[in-house]
C-alpha cells in the first residue's frame, strides 16, 4: 500500500498516534523551533471538507475563516494553513501551531466542551510570547526617540551615520522607526497582520542587522507608498538598507525579509497570500540565485520573479548609491518559473550572471581548508559528495569540522549521525569552534554554548538502524522548513538493514544513492553520503573501493576518500584525496595533521622565522 493511500485510510485517533510517534523521530536540538510535521494536503482538505469549511486554494496557503476564534461578521479572521505542513496560523486571534492540533480542536468542537477548551488554551499560550514582543517593542519606543520625530538636523545626521539612503521622514514615517542615541541603534518593528512579533536592528559600524526573535518570527518590514493603488505587486529584499534605498525611489510596496537570505520561516508565508506577483532582488553579494530558488518553491515559483545579479543589477542599496534606473531594472526581472527550456535565449541571462558573479557561482569557500577551495573551488548546492576511509581513520571528525566551517559562515546544516550520539557530535563541533579544550575552559563552556546555538545547525534523532523512507521524510521535511543547504548521512550502512543477501545489499544501496542524488537536484541541497570502503587493503583506497561502487562513483559528483599511510609506512601521512570533482575536473591531496585539543584537521598557517624569533624572544636587528 502506497504513503498516501496509508494515510488516508487512517482513523482520526490513529492518524494523531501516528504523528506523535513520527515527531519522536525527528526533532531538532540546536535552535528552539515549533515542530510541524509534513501533512497530506489532501487529508487537510478532507478534514475541513467533513466540516463544511470553505477554503480559497492560496499560493503557499488554504485559507478559510478562523473556526478558533469568535469574530463577528463584520469584522471576519482569515486562518492561514500551510499547504505543505498543515501549520496554520489566524490573522486576528494569533492562534497558530500543528495541523493535528487545529485537526483535534475541530473533531472535538462539535462533541465536548470540556476537550474543546483544553484545546483552546493550548492555542492560546503560543500567543504569550507574541504578546510579550509587544510588550518589548513598547519599552524601546517609551526610552527612545522616534525617527519621524526627529529635528531636520539630527535626522540628517543619523542618515550620515548609518550611511542611509537619502529618504525623507515622511516616506520613514510609516516604518515605525526608533532612534537610540547610546548605543547608536535603530530598531525597526516586524509586524504580523497590523501586530508587533519581533525587530530588527541596524547598528552603523559595521553595517549589521539583528533579529529579535532569533527564529521562526512570523513578521515582516513593509512599506507601502502613499497613494499607490499596486497592491498586488511587491519587491522583497533581504535588509533594511535595501528597503529604504527602494523607498527613496518611490517603490510601490516593498517587503525586508526578518532573517535576510538565511532563512524563511514558514510562520511568515501568510502575510504574503494578498500578492500575486513578488520580485525577488537579492543582490549579487552571495548566491541570491539558488536563494532565490528556495525561497520561491515556499512563496509558490509561478508569483516569483527574480532580478538577477549582473553588474548593472547590485543589490538595491548599490543601485541607488550608482544612481542606477530601479524602473528598469525591476521591468527587467525574469519569472523563475518555467516549464522547460528550449533555445539559449532562455539561458543567456543565467550565463551572463554565472560568468560576472565567478567566485559565487563556485560555491561557499571553506576558511579552515584552502587546499579545498583551490581544488574544489567551493561547496555547491545540488551537488551530491561521497565520503569514505578505513574504519577509525576520522570521517566523522572530519566531517563535523568540514560542515562546521561551512555553517559558521551561513550554510543551513542538517546532520544524521547514525553512529554517533548526536551529545558527542554537538560536543566534538563545539570544540572545534571553539578551538580550544572544553575541559580546561569550563568556566567560558556557556559563552561557547551561545554562540554555537546561533549557528544554523540541526540535528536529526536517529540511532542505529533506519528505514530510509523514514530519514528521507525527515530530510525533505527539514529542508522545507529550515531552509536547509547541506545534509550529511554518517553513515549509509545504517540504512541498508541487516539482510545477509549481498545482491539485495547492493539493490538496496543502489536504490538510496538515487534517492540522495535526486533529492540533492530536486531541492538544490547539496548531501554528502559518509560511506565505509567495500574493503580495506594495505593498499591504497580508490573510487572502486565504495561498497556497491558502481552506482555510488556514477552518481557523485564529488568522492573525497581519507588516506591513512601511518600504520603502513614509517613516515606515512594521513590525507584527504579529491578523487572525482565533477564541476572543475581538478584533483589532488590535501594533508590531515589532527590537533588533539581542538579536535581539529585545520589548514596550519606557517609562521615565518622573524615571528618565531619574536615567539622565542630573540632581537631581529632593523636595518
Amino acid at each position: 500500500m502506497s504513503s498516501k493511500l496509508l494515510m488516508r485510510s487512517l482513523t482520526p485517533e490513529r492518524y494523531d498516534r501516528f504523528w506523535m510517534f513520527y515527531r519522536r523521530l525527528y526533532s531538532n536540538s540546536s535552535i528552539i523551533n515549533d515542530p510541524v510535521p509534513g501533512i497530506s494536503l489532501f487529508h487537510i482538505k478532507q478534514i475541513l471538507k467533513q466540516k463544511n469549511i470553505n477554503t480559497i486554494d492560496g499560493h503557499a496557503c488554504l485559507v478559510t475563516e478562523c473556526p478558533i476564534c469568535d469574530s463577528e461578521k463584520s469584522k471576519k479572521a482569515n486562518i492561514y494553513i500551510n499547504k505543505t505542513t498543515g501549520y496554520f496560523l489566524c490573522d486576528k486571534c494569533h492562534s497558530k501551531g500543528e495541523w493535528n492540533i487545529l485537526e483535534k480542536f475541530l473533531l472535538t468542537k462539535s462533541t465536548k466542551a470540556n476537550n474543546m477548551q483544553k484545546e483552546l488554551e493550548t492555542l492560546r499560550n503560543a500567543i504569550k510570547v507574541q504578546e510579550d514582543y509587544a510588550t518589548k517593542w513598547n519599552n524601546i519606543v517609551k526610552s527612545n526617540q522616534k525617527i519621524a520625530d526627529l529635528s531636520s538636523e539630527l535626522y540628517e545626521e543619523v542618515l550620515n551615520i548609518f550611511s542611509l539612503p537619502r529618504i525623507s521622514q515622511e516616506d520613514i514615517l510609516q516604518l515605525n522607526g526608533i532612534y537610540a542615541a547610546v548605543p547608536a541603534l535603530l530598531y525597526f518593528p516586524l509586524i504580523a497582520f497590523g501586530t508587533v512579533v519581533g525587530y530588527k536592528t541596524l547598528s552603523c559600524k559595521p553595517e549589521l542587522e539583528q533579529i529579535i526573535p532569533i527564529s521562526n518570527v512570523s513578521g515582516f518590514i513593509f512599506y507601502k507608498q502613499k497613494d499607490s493603488k499596486n497592491d498586488t505587486t511587491a519587491v522583497v529584499v533581504p535588509t533594511i538598507l535595501d528597503l529604504l534605498a527602494l523607498a527613496s525611489r518611490k517603490a510601490a510596496n516593498v517587503i525586508c525579509l526578518p532573517y535576510n537570505l538565511q532563512h524563511l520561516p514558514q510562520q511568515l508565508l501568510p502575510n504574503f497570500e494578498n500578492f500575486k506577483k513578488l520580485i525577488l532582488w537579492f543582490g549579487n553579494d552571495e548566491p541570491s540565485w539558488y536563494t532565490a530558488r528556495q525561497f520561491a518553491k515556499k512563496l509558490n515559483e509561478k508569483r516569483c520573479y527574480f532580478v538577477r545579479p549582473i553588474d548593472t543589477q547590485p543589490r538595491p542599496k548599490l543601485a541607488a548609491d550608482r544612481d542606477y534606473d530601479f524602473k528598469h531594472i525591476l521591468a527587467n526581472a525574469q519569472p523563475i518559473w518555467h516549464k522547460s527550456i528550449t533555445i539559449f535565449d532562455d539561458l543567456r541571462q543565467d550565463v551572463l550572471c554565472d560568468l560576472q558573479n565567478i567566485d559565487k557561482v563556485q560555491g561557499v569557500k571553506w576558511k579552515r581548508y584552502p587546499t579545498l577551495n583551490r581544488i574544489l573551488k567551493g561547496h555547491r548546492r545540488g551537488e551530491f559528495t561521497i565520503l569514505t576511509g578505513p574504519t577509525g581513520s576520522g570521517k566523522t571528525t572530519f566531517m563535523s569540522e568540514y560542515s562546521l566551517d561551512l555553517a559558521m559562515q551561513g550554510v543551513n546544516t542538517l546532520w544524521g549521525s547514525f553512529e554517533i550520539r548526536n551529545a558527542r557530535l554537538a560536543r566534538t563541533m563545539l570544540q572545534q569552534m571553539a578551538e580550544v579544550s572544553l575541559e580546561d575552559n569550563l568556566d567560558k563552556f556557556n559563552t561557547y554554548a551561545d554562540a554555537f546555538n546561533k549557528l544554523p545547525i540541526y540535528f536529526m534523532t536517529f540511532h542505529g538502524q533506519q528505514n530510509i523512507k523514514v530519514v528521507m521524510d525527515a530530510v525533505m521535511h527539514a529542508t522545507y522548513v529550515h531552509d536547509i543547504a547541506h545534509v550529511i548521512i554518517d553513515n549509509m550502512q545504517f540504512m541498508m538493514g541487516m539482510s545477509e543477501e549481498m545482491t539485495d545489499r547492493f539493490w538496496k544501496q543502489d536504490k538510496i544513492i538515487a534517492q540522495f542524488r535526486n533529492f540533492a537536484t530536486k531541492y538544490n541541497c547539496h548531501v554528502t553520503l559518509v560511506i565505509h570502503p567495500r574493503k580495506e587493503r594495505d593498499e591504497e583506497l580508490t573510487a572502486l573501493s565504495i561498497f556497491g561502487s558502481a552506482k555510488a562513483s556514477q552518481e557523485a559528483d564529488n568522492i573525497l576518500i581519507i588516506q591513512d599511510k601511518r600504520l603502513t609506512s614509517i613516515k606515512g601521512k594521513k590525507y584527504l584525496q579529491i578523487a572525482k570533482n565533477r564541476y572543475s575536473g581538478d584533483l589532488g591531496i590535501m594533508l590531515l595533521e589532527f590537533d588533539k585539543t581542538k579536535l581539529s584537521y585545520a589548514y596550519k598557517k606557517k609562521v615565518k622565522s622573524e615571528e618565531v624569533n619574536k615567539i622565542k624572544g630573540i632581537k631581529v636587528k632593523e636595518d
